[in-house]
């Protein structure tokens, strides 16, 4: 857009449509390539019924990797134990871009169809962590090491217990800390009891994207002024926090009457996904959840950003000729949530009022 052309504006009482499009994952030549992995982590965890116990690792490092040359194994630290229990060496070669299924010799033969290697010692229960490793460094944990959390960690079905795990397809290590509270739902996608059919097969994508905001004038002439037709939050990935958008918004009261402007936001739209806007303070961390997302905006002239919602919120009192700047703040959805490989879109509509 050309920023030079005569600036938007439109009457008292009507909306201006603020058309977003938010792209989760790589969708267009402006995204970005994930991060390329530099070693093996763990991207399913099959913990079910009987002996349907296994493990799946992904290699996605750029070359072949000889496990068995490099000392990989398995260790599972039970019952909140803080020394090794059982230990596994894993053998073969693994080849780039594929995965490595350990699993328990008396599974399903669906699951043994896909194993590359069977051992006893994969009998983990929900409460047992479970840890890759290179030699003597730790590559991934599922689980905290010394601590017993009683029947699992997670809440069903994304648990360590009578559940299946898949990584989010945009985690790109394994998590190194034995020693952190482990939530399964930060990293992973859950699946009822018994769920395998994705057994044997990974492939990592980046959920980042491009995130912007083209303005629409409604028809007509005076009251309030835009600075600008378009904005860009940038490349953003799911879960991320407080991200700006550039150039900011220059708002002008061009009434000869002081003014109240206000502003909602929309829920945000795709094929096959959904995300809800809510105004709120909550994190991934807490209570945000999936398919949700946060839009604020934030000034100089505010002693605190405004969260928007989808009704028609009071940011401030403009005064006639006065002029405030906005900055489009966007907390985007959590990792998890729809709209991977998808465009949404939705908007933020400003509105003027005596």
């Amino acid at each position: 857009m050309n920023d030079e052309r005569t600036p938007p504006r439109f009457p008292r009482a009507a909306a201006i449509a603020a058309a977003m499009s938010l792209l989760s994952s790589v969708t267009g030549p402006m995204a970005t390539r994930a991060a390329t992995p530099t070693d093996l982590f763990i991207s399913e965890y099959v913990e079910g019924s009987s002996s349907n116990k296994a493990l799946e690792l992904y290699n996605g490092t750029g070359t072949p990797v000889d496990l068995g040359a490099g000392a990989y194994a398995i260790d599972i630290y039970a019952n909140g134990s803080p020394t090794v229990s059982v230990s596994l060496p894993l053998t073969g070669v693994l080849a780039d871009g594929d995965v490595f299924v350990v699993a328990n010799p008396g599974a399903d033969p669906l699951i043994l169809l896909q194993a590359d290697q069977q051992s006893s010692v994969i009998s983990f229960n929900g409460n047992d962590a479970v840890v890759l490793r290179r030699d003597v460094t730790t590559l991934d944990v599922i689980g905290q090491v010394g601590s017993d959390p009683g029947i699992e960690w997670g809440t069903d079905p994304t648990s360590t217990a009578d559940n299946t795990l898949q990584r989010q397809p945009h985690i790109v290590a394994g998590d190194t800390n034995g020693a952190d509270a482990f939530d399964p739902a930060l990293e992973w996608i859950g699946f009822l009891l018994d769920t395998f059919d994705g057994l044997g097969t990974h492939a990592i994508a980046s959920p980042a994207g491009t995130v912007s905001a083209d303005i629409t004038v409604a028809a007509a002439a005076a009251c309030l002024e835009l600075s600008v037709t378009a904005v860009s939050f940038g490349t953003l990935p799911f879960g991320a926090e407080d991200a700006p958008a550039t150039p900011s918004v220059a708002v002008t009261n061009c009434a000869t009457t002081d003014g109240t402007l206000l502003a909602s936001g929309t829920n945000a739209a795709g094929t096959d996904a959904a995300w809800n806007l809510v105004d709120s303070a909550a994190t991934c961390a807490d209570t945000l959840g999936l398919d949700t997302y946060r839009l604020s905006l934030a000034s100089a002239d505010l002693p605190a950003p405004v969260g928007l919602s989808t009704t028609n919120k009071t940011v401030q009192t403009l005064a006639a000729g006065q002029s405030t700047t906005h900055t489009p703040h966007t907390y985007t959805a959590c990792p998890g949530s729809t709209g991977d490989g998808q465009t949404l879109t939705l908007q933020i509509n400003y509105l003027a009022s005596e």
